[in-house]
């Protein structure tokens, strides 16, 4: 069992993302009202129609966001990485949640409550545009995703869908073949054929539900070659 101290998970959650963005002031504030808590493989952070809440930043582990349109089945979209934040979306609605968030592996984060960003918001207003550019980023992962599967190739749509999740090379990404089919629209014959092929290339190391990303800017040139399958 990892164990995180709190000038660690500090430290990992200042340096990108959302945070890296803030004034260090800002950053300070936030901090001083923030848990830290921990998530244990397959629990449900929040899912669609829970009750309002705050908002939670990936220190470390595998958390996958699902989502949908509201009459639709939520379905895997993207694996977030260390630094990112969401569940800005109920500070700035006041409704439900809309996304499912569920801890893949041994998880740590930074959860803000709703209490304390709406008394933060309250003293100075000029906060909500801070919160506000949780979502801005959150859109620019959408539209990641979106170009990502509109890649006519099999091949690149599975490169950039690891590309998305490594931050670096060295990065371990911990994802099953089907979870990767599911977000790079491919079938799992298409992305087991992926695999080797970046692995034989030296791009990726391959372990048991577990990817190490070795070289993502090879994999973002395959992802950008995008040939015709």
């Amino acid at each position: 069992m990892v164990r995180m101290s709190r000038d660690a998970a500090e430290r990992i959650i200042c340096g990108d993302g959302w945070l890296a963005h803030m004034s260090e002031a800002f950053r300070a504030r936030l901090l001083q009202n923030a848990l830290l808590l921990k998530f244990a493989p397959g629990q449900i952070i929040f899912r669609p129609g829970d009750p309002p809440g705050g908002v939670y930043g990936l220190v470390s582990g595998t958390v996958t966001v699902d989502t949908a349109p509201l009459d639709s089945m939520p379905r895997l979209i993207h694996i977030a990485l260390p630094g990112g934040w969401t569940g800005e979306d109920s500070f700035m609605t006041g409704e439900p949640r809309r996304i499912e968030l569920c801890a893949r592996t041994e998880t740590w984060v930074m959860h803000v409550p709703l209490d304390v960003m709406e008394k933060m918001a309250a003293a100075d207003p000029k906060i909500i545009r801070a919160f506000g550019v949780m979502s801005i980023l959150s859109s620019d992962v959408l539209l990641r995703v979106v170009h990502d599967l509109q890649r006519k190739n099999a091949n690149s749509r599975v490169a950039s869908v690891l590309h998305r999740m490594s931050w670096k090379s060295g990065a371990s990404v911990s994802v099953s073949q089907e979870s990767l089919g599911i977000m790079a629209n491919a079938s799992r014959k298409q992305v087991n054929s992926a695999i080797k092929l970046f692995a034989q290339a030296g791009w990726v190391d391959i372990g048991y539900r577990i990817i190490t990303i070795t070289n993502a800017p090879a994999l973002r040139r395959c992802a950008d070659e995008d040939l015709v399958d």
